[in-house]
């Protein structure tokens, strides 16, 4: 199958994400509307809420559950993003403007935070400790993986190791709970979310070790 067959299988759930996220960034809070919607309106290939509504369809059912869960996990993969930039100092993102670079670093962080904090807080509402654990324990890694990179800046060479221990706390962790978010909704035990959780982690292993040689060979 082609990545836009693919997508087609959830085409719509993916529609009600978009719905989803659009709602969470509304805010009296002026600031975290527009750089909400500038982020939003960035596009990108939604990798990460495509995995989750695909993995449970999988598992047989793409609840409204599972769509809240799917705009929570684009939230912090944004979340990510806008604190990246600020660490790199980025220009761009995406073809345009970085937010920092709009908006400037302070105001920039505090949006970022905010939407870590909104991710939860709609998590949160779920009523639901698996749920949370794994989230928390997601962006922990992410966290791990950014100060584990900022060592190793600047050094000519790294060991292997190092490398795959960055590439699964910044990135892989995050698709694990693409994969095993679902296999909570549904109410399948401990052993099996966590293969589930496997699989994701690998996916997201190999997406960012292509990524990487793209950027070093294009």
């Amino acid at each position: 199958m082609t990545p836009q067959q693919i997508y087609q299988l959830i085409a719509p759930e993916l529609v009600l994400v978009e719905e989803e996220l659009r709602g969470y960034t509304r805010s009296d809070i002026t600031p975290i509307s527009e750089i909400g919607e500038y982020l939003l309106s960035a596009g990108g290939k939604r990798i990460r809420p495509a995995l989750l509504l695909l993995t449970a369809k999988m598992l047989g059912d793409v609840s409204p559950m599972n769509i809240r869960l799917a705009a929570v996990i684009e939230f912090i993969h944004n979340a990510t993003l806008v604190h990246d930039d600020v660490i790199d100092a980025a220009d761009t993102r995406r073809g345009r403007p970085s937010a920092n670079s709009h908006w400037g670093n302070s105001m920039t962080v505090l949006a970022g935070d905010w939407l870590y904090m909104q991710s939860f807080a709609v998590a949160l509402a779920e009523k639901n400790l698996d749920v949370l654990n794994t989230l928390i324990d997601i962006t922990q890694k992410m966290v791990e993986g950014e100060l584990l990179q900022l060592t190793v800046l600047g050094k000519s060479e790294i060991s292997e190791q190092q490398l795959l221990d960055i590439v699964e706390r910044k990135t892989a962790y995050l698709f694990s709970g693409c994969t095993k978010l679902p296999a909570i909704a549904a109410g399948m035990n401990h052993g099996s979310a966590e293969r589930l959780a496997e699989l994701g982690k690998s996916l997201g292993m190999a997406f960012q070790l292509v990524d990487d040689l793209l950027d070093l060979t294009s």
